[in-house]
């Protein structure tokens, strides 16, 4: 997958999936699926269209949700599916002020060169969120492209959508939340150096992650069970993930710490995927060093149980 920060000019004809995508949950995935079969049926070349921001950042302050994906994140997502190509632009104010025409006019006709473009059930598009997917179809038939209008979609009778992720992970909920998103809830971040307590005093060596988006949404403080992705490496490591303040040392600053299990390498400056799977303790403070040290043995036990991995 090649991905554009801005939109290049396509040669040859487009199928076109439209979302913010933000987690890239089932439902999203579906509608992308839907577009890589139709490319693939009518020959075309396959394009997801998206945003590094959300779009409400810009529209409506106010009511911006916090986001399950960063840009980094969203394109880990889509690499995923495989489509040719992934256009993430920067949705701001000029952009916000494309009428519907224009928007087709101008990005999916003429530079997309778009043939075929799938939409979910609530897209809406243009000035003011006046273009609907009908008024898409329309403008279709207008400019030379087919619409297909992807339909909700439904996992045990419910529909699935971020608002009920977001609602998951605020609970601690990971296994509910891994069955909307298809996966464990991802937080990609590059390792920077700590202050070396894990090693020195711990005696349990961890990476600690910079988030790349300050509004992204994370669960509650606590210790999970993770597995890891490490760049060059051919399979996925799992792993224990201390996410909160370390108030047994007085952290003021958020942490995101990760003990990556079977591994020693340095890690510094390299960006990890961690996959969050299962809610092992809430955040605590200890007595001191040596009572921590021997609770986060015990988390490691305990990951590995979950895991079922040998001790």
């Amino acid at each position: 997958m090649k991905t554009h920060l801005e939109i290049p000019e396509f040669k040859n004809a487009t199928a076109v999936a439209i979302g913010t995508f933000d987690g890239c949950h089932l439902g999203h995935q579906s509608v992308i699926q839907s577009m890589l079969q139709e490319a693939k049926a009518r020959q075309l070349n396959s394009v997801v269209l998206s945003f590094q921001n959300h779009p409400l950042s810009v529209l409506a302050p106010e009511r911006m949700p916090a986001l399950l994906s960063s840009c980094t994140e969203k394109e880990i997502a889509l690499n995923r599916l495989a489509p040719d190509a992934a256009v993430l632009l920067n949705f701001d104010q000029s952009f916000s002020e494309l009428s519907p025409e224009a928007f087709v006019e101008e990005i999916l006709v003429k530079k997309l060169q778009a043939k075929h473009v799938t939409v979910g059930f609530n897209f809406h598009f243009g000035h003011q969120a006046q273009g609907t997917p009908e008024r898409l179809k329309q403008l279709g038939q207008q400019y030379g492209f087919e619409v297909s209008i992807h339909p909700p979609y439904e996992l045990e009778g419910k529909v699935i959508n971020s608002s009920r992720i977001r609602q998951h992970l605020q609970n601690g909920q990971l296994s509910e939340s891994a069955q909307l998103l298809g996966d464990g809830y991802l937080i990609a971040g590059q390792v920077i150096r700590g202050q070396g307590i894990a090693s020195t005093v711990l005696g349990v060596p961890t990476a600690n992650l910079a988030l790349e988006t300050p509004g992204k949404l994370l669960p509650p403080h606590g210790v999970y069970v993770c597995k890891v992705k490490i760049p060059g490496q051919a399979t996925d490591f799992s792993g224990v993930l201390n996410l909160g303040m370390r108030p047994t040392f007085d952290g003021l600053n958020l942490s995101l710490e990760v003990f990556v299990l079977n591994f020693s390498g340095d890690l510094y400056g390299q960006w990890l995927e961690v996959r969050l799977l299962h809610f092992i303790r809430p955040e605590k403070r200890f007595n001191g060093p040596e009572e921590l040290k021997t609770q986060i043995q015990a988390d490691i036990v305990q990951a590995r149980q979950f895991l079922e991995m040998p001790a």
